[in-house]
């Protein structure tokens, strides 16, 4: 009978633990769920990272400055000189007297005479500003007629400069390939620096 009753008793023990061990995983498998879901969740939630688009400004027009120029050609006497206005974009020392360079443009219905002072090949390296004084560097000698044309082609270079108020150059100074000389044309001193001749303004 006492044997009967231990085997009974060691049934119930064995019974007991093995179910409190099953509890065990199963409550320890439900926290490592909810783990897991709550992880999840988590990364759900963040937002994905964004890259802003790459936006290149639009040029302006407005940016591109544009002025008209007044330039001094030879009236048809060869003693004086007769003014051309042109509009110029972005216009600096150099490309308005590459301007002076193309000669005059005949407009139709203008009843001036306008003749250019310079010759089409003449090749104009640099003109650069130093202290009001304009420096036009020319990369060949200034071929012309006689010492009238020479003086007419020098002085609409210096007037046309000197009398932009846009450019603030007060004198010129000729240079030949980069060099100071006596004289670009055989006829005219331009070792220094030359003033605007208001004598052969009408």
């Amino acid at each position: 009978m006492k044997k009967f009753l231990s085997v009974i008793l060691c049934g119930v023990v064995v019974f007991t633990l093995a179910a409190c061990g099953k509890t065990e995983v199963k409550d320890t498998a439900t926290k490592s769920e909810v783990k897991d879901e709550s992880t999840v969740a988590t990364k759900v939630e963040k937002p994905a990272a964004t890259v802003a688009p790459t936006v290149t400004p639009a040029v302006k027009n407005e940016d591109i400055k544009s002025r008209e120029v007044v330039l001094y050609f030879s009236d048809d006497q060869a003693m004086y000189f007769a003014s051309e206005k042109r509009t110029i974009t972005s216009p600096t020392a150099k490309s308005i007297v590459e301007e002076l360079v193309k000669g005059p443009v005949t407009k139709s219905g203008s009843t001036a005479k306008t003749y250019a002072t310079l010759p089409t090949s003449l090749q104009v390296s640099d003109v650069q500003i130093k202290e009001k004084i304009a420096y036009v560097n020319l990369k060949g000698e200034l071929k012309v007629n006689g010492s009238a044309g020479e003086q007419m082609a020098l002085f609409s270079i210096v007037n046309t400069l000197v009398l932009d108020k846009e450019l603030g150059i007060t004198k010129v100074q000729f240079l030949l390939a980069g060099e100071k000389v006596k004289s670009i044309g055989g006829q005219y001193d331009v070792s220094e620096p030359m003033s605007e001749n208001k004598e052969m303004m009408k």
